[in-house]
């Protein structure tokens, strides 16, 4: 007898770019469920910036200009906003611009699965869905969280009533019991990322030679993020001037004129330019040694690849958690000084065991599987939700009625919008 194919399903996958990776966090699970059934129509919703106006459309820029041009003040908004009397206030009025558009989403999609991968969209989205539900006399689709950040989070994440949380660590998981959640709703799952870090090269040699890098010397990875961001000039200068018998490759992500003037630069070592990389695990995989900022999704990666890390700055608030839990673990250290910064990586790299130590710890906390374990997480949840009647959407026309005039929703597709 054969097997009924798995059902298609419809997810909703609620993000916004506001940092923290959110968008790589969801594209990630985006193509594991289609990995896993090619059926699936799975949809990513920028909620805040392609759903509400001004001010709230401009969140991007904001949070951009707040950790780059002003740590202190986005210090002190995260960690105000997170005092148990201000963050309702702001839900409150969050929710007299979002619901609408909600409803307008769930109108749109039906979805059978929900899930949330910002901070600001879980309570009231998941308050939404359940009136629609009512409304509209569906059946109830599970409502799950998937915290993009490593340890710390803004208290907003963590809503009691969703079906699911997963986290990243075990500190995660602790924080997210202390704000009121069920322990049997709190999966430790790790971050999602892209399918690529399930499968890294074994040969360094080798790989080293496809990538142009001499398989003789030690490399030093220098990322600055996907928006370039942080000291990275004065970093690469006291790391090149500090007679290292290394190469250095920098990752000046989409910071086209960092880019440029560090290629019109001459460098003491062998020195590799590069931008926006899409292969950016390849090159994790071949370095000994990561120079980076605390962002979560790069931690999780570079554990993956058992990449020590030197990490030279973090966001105040969310990456804080992050510093400790790299110096905690054993994984890298915290320096913020260019100089110091030179002087602890030839520590390093005078130190063959003392790093292969470093890089068997970071491998033992890595996840591969994370963005896997997550998707067939979030799959049980549908299919252990009580009266559940999935309708097949292999065939589904789901955007039969055009959006209104002046509403900013296009068709849904089945791939993001990159």
């Amino acid at each position: 007898m054969g097997t009924n194919p798995p059902q298609a399903l419809r997810v909703l996958l609620l993000f916004s770019d506001t940092g923290g990776g959110h968008r790589a966090a969801a594209h990630a699970l985006q193509q594991e469920f289609l990995a896993q059934n090619p059926h699936h129509r799975v949809y990513m919703e920028d909620v805040l910036l392609q759903h509400t106006f001004w001010p709230l459309r401009e969140s991007d820029r904001f949070y951009f200009w707040a950790v780059t041009r002003a740590p202190w003040f986005w210090k002190v908004f995260y960690h105000t906003t997170a005092l148990p009397l201000i963050f309702p206030s702001l839900y409150r009025s969050l929710s007299l611009v979002l619901t609408p558009r909600l409803q307008r989403l769930y109108d749109v999609y039906r979805p059978h699965l929900v899930v949330s991968l910002h901070p600001v969209l879980n309570h009231l989205p998941r308050e939404v869905l359940r009136r629609w539900e009512r409304q509209r006399e569906r059946p109830r689709a599970p409502f799950a969280t998937v915290i993009t950040d490593l340890t710390t989070f803004h208290p907003s994440w963590v809503d009691p009533h969703v079906d699911l949380i997963s986290v990243a660590t075990e500190e995660a998981r602790t924080a997210v019991l202390r704000l009121g959640a069920s322990s049997r709703k709190v999966r430790v799952l790790g971050l999602p990322v892209r399918a690529a870090f399930r499968d890294l090269p074994a040969d360094r040699g080798a790989l080293r030679r496809r990538l142009g890098l001499d398989p003789r010397r030690p490399v030093i990875l220098l990322m600055a993020g996907g928006q370039g961001m942080g000291p990275v000039e004065a970093i690469a200068r006291a790391v090149a001037g500090a007679s290292l018998h290394a190469q250095l490759v920098i990752v000046a992500g989409r910071n086209q004129e960092l880019e440029a003037r560090l290629k019109a630069m001459r460098w003491a070592i062998p020195t590799h330019i590069l931008g926006f990389v899409e292969d950016v695990h390849l090159w994790m995989a071949a370095s000994d040694v990561l120079l980076t900022k605390a962002g979560p999704g790069t931690i999780a990666e570079a554990l993956i690849c058992g990449l020590p890390m030197l990490i030279y700055s973090y966001i105040p608030g969310q990456e804080r958690g992050n510093v400790d839990f790299v110096v905690h673990h054993k994984v890298g250290a915290f320096v913020p000084e260019p100089q110091e910064i030179a002087r602890v990586v030839r520590s390093w790299l005078d130190d063959p065991a003392m790093l292969a130590a470093m890089r068997q710890r970071a491998q033992a906390l890595g996840r591969p599987h994370a963005t896997r374990d997550i998707v067939n997480a979030l799959l049980a949840l549908v299919d252990m939700s009580s009266g559940r009647s999935r309708e097949s959407t292999t065939r589904v026309t789901l955007y039969s009625d055009p959006a209104s005039p002046g509403s900013r929703m296009s068709p849904p597709s089945r791939t993001s919008r990159q």
